[in-house]
């Protein structure tokens, strides 16, 4: 009998190391040595626990390489218009894949782009019927702002004019819509209560998140964003280098970080209001979480919370590896 139950754990184990090994890397091993069956196999072993939006996009992005390389041009276009889908901007590194794969899937991206936003169009206008107000606003800008992209206007072809007066259309009256229910609620809350009324929203902080790094004392990163209305870039102050040395964190620098402009909804009366908002930059340069710690303006922070979608930075490193990091920026409306 013991020697029965030696000789089953003896079978399983290959089973078990096999399972153990199956990794992105090692599917990127089998894919460089040419088993293109192989990798894909892994791939498709390793894609269903796949949660992070880097990951999905590394794993998707070999399995499209190793189905071109096969043959399966149908399905490997099904899978970049699913990278598109995830991320519209993202674009193939140089040097990833030999050339003519490089092309194929460069070519595959370009069909998948229209459709793309045709489909967050669609999905945003949903949004708006469900009377889901500010979820809509957020959608209809990072709409708009995709199609202030190069790239996606080509793509967007002779729809660009349509697509882009229809999501600005929608936006205003989303934020306008949320607006007005929130309002309604308030005024609600207020004729029900009958205890004072609680800090306003605007008044509020609320209880600080979990760091993205663990900082040491005065290597928290402010960035100070040029006022709403202008087009002086945001100016960033630099860490603390003591600080920055003593934790070996070097912070992200900010490469593409475009605040949006003030409309006439959400141009303050009165003195200039300051708006703080926590970002935290994932390992890849994006903006993983963007959350307002001190509101003033709804309607301008649902535009500015969209926009982060489109940020992007350095990645933070801590001893060389690239590491996620909070940020907290001003953003400062002037009335005109």
């Amino acid at each position: 009998m013991l020697r029965l139950a030696v000789v089953l754990l003896l079978l399983a184990a290959p089973t078990w190391a096999g399972a153990a090994q199956d990794s992105i890397a090692a599917a990127r091993d089998l894919y460089t040595t040419a088993d293109y069956r192989e990798a894909l196999a892994m791939l498709t072993r390793l894609r269903p626990a796949a949660t992070a939006p880097p990951e999905v996009r590394a794993i998707d992005q070999y399995r499209a390489f190793a189905l071109f390389a096969l043959g399966q041009a149908a399905e490997a276009e099904r899978v970049v218009e699913g990278i598109a889908s995830i991320d519209p901007t993202w674009t193939l590194p140089a040097g990833e894949a030999p050339p003519r794969i490089e092309a194929l899937f460069a070519q595959a991206r370009e069909r998948a782009l229209p459709s793309v936003l045709r489909q967050r169009l669609a999905a945003a206008r949903a949004l708006y019927s469900e009377k889901r107000y500010d979820a809509a606003a957020e959608a209809f800008t990072g709409l708009l702002l995709l199609l202030e992209d190069p790239t996606l206007a080509r793509a967007a072809g002779a729809d660009l004019p349509s697509m882009t007066a229809l999501a600005t259309g929608f936006r205003d009256l989303s934020l306008a819509a949320d607006e007005q229910a929130r309002a309604a609620a308030a005024r609600e809350a207020s004729a029900a209560a009958t205890t004072p009324p609680s800090t306003p929203l605007a008044a509020a902080t609320p209880p600080e998140g979990v760091p993205a790094v663990p900082p040491a004392t005065g290597s928290s990163t402010d960035q100070t964003a040029a006022p709403a209305g202008t087009s002086d870039p945001p100016a960033a102050s630099s860490a603390d280098p003591a600080a920055t040395a003593a934790t070996d964190i070097v912070p992200p620098i900010a490469i593409a970080q475009v605040i949006p402009r003030a409309t006439e909804l959400t141009v303050p009366v009165g003195a200039s209001q300051t708006i703080l908002l926590d970002i935290i930059i994932d390992e890849t340069g994006h903006v993983e979480r963007a959350e307002i710690r001190r509101s003033v303006n709804r309607l301008y922070e649902v535009q500015l919370v969209a926009a982060t979608r489109g940020w992007r930075y350095t990645p933070a490193t801590k001893a060389g590896r690239p590491v996620k990091y909070q940020r907290t920026l001003e953003v400062t409306l002037n009335p005109r």
